[in-house]
C-alpha cells in the first residue's frame, strides 16, 4: 500500500467536521471554519531517514524544518499565526546541536511573525521533529489543488532541484526559503497552489489528479534549474530532469493564475522572481505533457517514482532516471 492509499484508508475511518471545508488531498493545509473565518491548519513530521535533512549545520536544519512546516499554510493562502512543535532527540545529544536547531527555528518564525506557543520534548535514536502551524486564510478564497476549468498559467517561486541534487550526492541539505513576500503577491492573483515538498513533478501530478479535464503542458526550457544541476547530473550520467522527479523537495510554491491577467499583474509577479513554467488548458482528455523546443512531445502517464515504494535506493534512482529520460528526453 503506497502513501496515498494509506492516507485514504485512515481518513475513511473518521468523520469529517462540518466546519472542515476541504477533502483529502485538496489542499496543502486543512481548511476549517472558526469564529467566522477560514483557518488553515497543518502538521508535518520529519526525520533524517524519511526526509534526508542533514544535521551537519543545525541552524540550517532548524530553519528548514520551520520553512517546511509553514509552507503548507502559504500554499493555502493563509498567514502563519501560531506554531507548536514536538522534538525528539538522542539522550547524548550535544548542546551545540540543540542550540543551533532552536536558533534556526526562531529565525524563521521571527521572519513569519509567528510565535511559538509550546510543544513537547522526547527521546529517540535520532532526531525527529513534528511541526504544527495554523493561521487565517487572507486570500480572497482558500487556495487548493483544484484548479478552475479555464485557461491558466502555472508559476513557481525560486529555483528547483537542489534538494534532490544534495540527496544524490549525500551532501548538506540546502537552505530553503520562506516565501513570505512572494506569497503575499501570489495571493492577489492565484487560483490554486501547492508546494513542492515532494519535488516539482509530484506537485504537478497532484494538481493534475485534483483538476480532471485540464491539461497541464510543462515547458522544459522554462524550468528554473538550481545552480550546478546540469553539470552535476551530466557528470553522473543522469538526465538533468531527474532533479525534478526525485522526492526531495525544495518547498517552493507552485501556483496557477488566469491566463488573461493584465500586463501589470504579470510584471508584479515576475518582479518578485517567480517563473511561468506551464500552461493549463481545457478540452481533451486532460493530463500532463512536456513541451521541448516548442513541441509537445511526451505525456506523463503515472506519478513520479515514490521512494517509500523501493527497498533498495539504487532501484529507486534507476526508476527516477528512466522516468526522466521518458519525459525530458535527455
Amino acid at each position: 500500500m503506497n502513501e496515498y492509499d494509506t492516507i485514504r484508508s485512515i481518513a475513511s475511518q473518521f468523520a469529517r467536521s462540518r466546519d472542515q471545508l476541504n477533502k483529502p488531498f485538496e489542499c496543502d493545509a486543512e481548511l476549517v471554519r472558526m469564529g467566522g473565518q477560514v483557518w488553515g491548519l497543518t502538521m508535518d513530521e520529519f526525520s533524517p531517514q524519511e526526509d534526508r535533512f542533514t544535521e551537519d549545520a543545525p541552524v540550517v536544519l532548524g530553519a528548514n524544518l520551520a520553512v517546511a512546516t509553514l509552507s503548507d499554510l502559504l500554499a493555502a493562502g493563509a498567514e502563519p499565526r501560531f506554531f507548536l512543535h514536538a522534538l525528539s532527540l538522542p539522550r547524548a545529544v550535544q548542546a551545540v546541536f540543540v542550540d543551533g536547531l532552536v536558533e534556526g527555528i526562531r529565525r524563521v518564525l521571527d521572519q513569519a511573525g509567528c510565535p511559538l506557543c509550546g510543544g513537547d520534548l522526547g527521546t529517540a535514536d535520532t532526531w525527529r521533529y513534528c511541526g504544527f502551524a495554523m493561521g487565517p486564510v487572507v486570500s480572497a478564497k482558500p487556495l487548493t489543488h483544484c484548479l478552475p476549468p479555464e485557461p491558466q498559467t502555472l508559476w513557481v517561486t525560486g529555483e528547483l532541484g537542489d534538494a534532490n541534487l544534495a540527496a544524490l550526492r549525500r551532501e548538506s541539505t540546502p537552505s530553503f526559503e520562506l516565501r513570505i513576500k512572494e506569497a503575499a503577491i501570489m495571493r492577489k492573483y492565484a487560483t490554486g497552489c501547492i508546494d513542492t515538498s515532494g519535488g516539482l513533478m509530484d506537485a504537478v501530478w497532484i494538481l493534475h489528479e485534483m483538476s480532471p479535464g485540464l491539461q497541464i503542458t510543462l515547458h522544459a526550457d522554462r524550468l528554473p534549474f538550481a545552480r550546478g544541476i546540469r553539470e552535476a547530473t551530466a557528470a553522473a550520467g543522469m538526465p538533468a530532469g531527474a532533479a525534478f522527479l526525485g522526492g526531495a523537495g525544495e518547498y517552493e510554491l507552485l501556483f496557477a493564475t488566469p491566463r488573461d491577467m493584465a500586463a501589470a499583474a504579470v510584471a508584479e509577479l515576475k518582479g518578485v522572481g517567480v517563473t511561468p513554467i506551464a500552461d493549463v488548458t481545457t478540452g481533451g482528455d486532460g493530463g500532463v505533457c512536456i513541451n521541448r523546443g516548442g513541441t509537445t512531445v511526451t505525456a506523463m502517464t503515472a506519478p513520479p517514482p515514490c521512494p517509500r515504494s523501493f527497498a533498495i535506493e539504487a532501484d529507486y534512482l534507476q526508476a527516477v532516471v528512466r522516468a526522466a529520460v521518458t519525459l525530458f528526453g535527455e
